[in-house]
């Protein structure tokens, strides 16, 4: 395996763990502990491949990001975490690290997209507002026990070919890999959820999927799975000054070693959930999964969770309760009967209602006793 690796790092003993075992399975790599000099002082064209670490702030970060792909348009950036370094790197080089393949065209007729499909920013916006209007949140098979399958192909089967919805998992697991086929940088990351949270209530687990997208020097939050607070741009991951989606002003703020999230609602900044830094596996999503969808506390197992992101509003359904929030915040609420769920179901969020789902529809109806 012929490659020509940059390793950055602050920490002496990491990189120099890492460069030993990557030399010792045949890469030529060079490491350095100056990141802030890195473009000054490596030339690009001498390198396929950059990996980032952890220790690395995100202005220098971002900095990297931009200088060595000017230099060199066909070398590629790649964030890596300590524990699992040595196999991102060993996959990126082998071409192994963009996951199962998806239907592109498929995708793009599912949820109406008409535009080019390029690794660019526009491309990356079209998408995300595109995305969470047409394939709606939606947890029925968590409800009725049927459990949710994350491989690649069940995703695809549920979301584009019967034009059903899902959750977080399946929603950013399924952009994860559209993005990574035409092309963007992606990490998975995780996240723990405040929406809605009582104060006072303990910190939960880190239950929710959420992507970061390297582009052009900047790293962007992506997340189409939220359900009722769902982002429909992308958001610099850099600044902590509100951006506006359209919807709501989101802003994301230093909490730690996280970053919070936070939506303006009503004249305050609300918490939305927690982004940890640590790149996730595959594994990890699986073990969050069985969690949020097997758990008798998760609250996808207690009750009907839909909701859709139009360009003019956000309709909701929480059981029997169906909300419009438009993007000045004016709302609308009704109170639906099962055969009004029912229709809902199809007419608003779009869902090949199947018969199996009335007994469900009618337990939402009735609300709780």
């Amino acid at each position: 395996m012929s490659a020509r690796i940059l390793l950055i790092d602050r920490d002496e003993a990491v990189l120099d763990a890492l460069t030993r075992e990557l030399a010792e399975l045949g890469l030529d790599v060079t490491g350095t502990l100056h990141p802030e000099r890195a473009a000054d002082a490596f030339a690009p064209a001498e390198f396929d491949l950059v990996a980032i670490g952890g220790g690395v702030d995100a202005a220098t970060r971002a900095e990297v990001r931009r200088a060595f792909p000017a230099g060199n348009p066909s070398l590629r950036v790649l964030d890596v975490h300590a524990p699992v370094a040595v196999r991102q790197i060993m996959a990126a080089v082998a071409g192994d690290d963009r996951g199962p393949g998806v239907d592109l065209a498929a995708y793009a007729v599912r949820i109406g997209h008409t535009g080019p499909l390029r690794p660019d920013l526009a491309t990356l916006r079209a998408l995300h507002a595109r995305h969470p209007d047409a394939i709606p949140f939606e947890n029925l098979d968590v409800l009725l026990g049927r459990g949710v399958d994350l491989a690649p192909a069940a995703v695809d089967a549920k979301l584009i070919g019967r034009r059903r919805g899902g959750y977080c998992f399946e929603q950013n697991g399924l952009f994860r890999r559209v993005l990574l086929a035409i092309g963007f940088e992606v990490t998975g990351l995780a996240a723990r959820v405040r929406w809605n949270a009582p104060a006072g209530t303990p910190p939960p687990a880190r239950t929710h999927m959420v992507l970061r997208i390297g582009l052009d020097g900047e790293d962007w939050l992506a997340d189409v799975g939220f359900g009722t607070c769902a982002l429909t741009a992308p958001l610099r991951m850099a600044t902590d000054a509100p951006q506006s989606t359209g919807h709501d002003s989101y802003r994301l703020v230093r909490f730690g070693e996280d970053l919070l999230m936070q939506v303006r609602r009503d004249g305050a900044w609300l918490p939305v959930y927690e982004i940890g830094p640590e790149p996730q596996r595959d594994a990890d999503y699986e073990a969050a999964n069985w969690y949020t969808s097997t758990h008798p506390t998760s609250h996808f197992r207690h009750g009907i969770r839909v909701a859709r992101t139009a360009a003019d509003c956000r309709y909701t359904l929480l059981d029997g309760r169906f909300g419009i929030r438009r993007p000045d915040g004016r709302t609308e609420r009704t109170t639906l009967d099962a055969d009004g769920i029912e229709r809902a179901l199809g007419d608003v969020f779009g869902l090949p209602v199947e018969p199996e789902w009335r007994p469900a529809i009618e337990r939402a109806a009735a609300g709780p006793g």
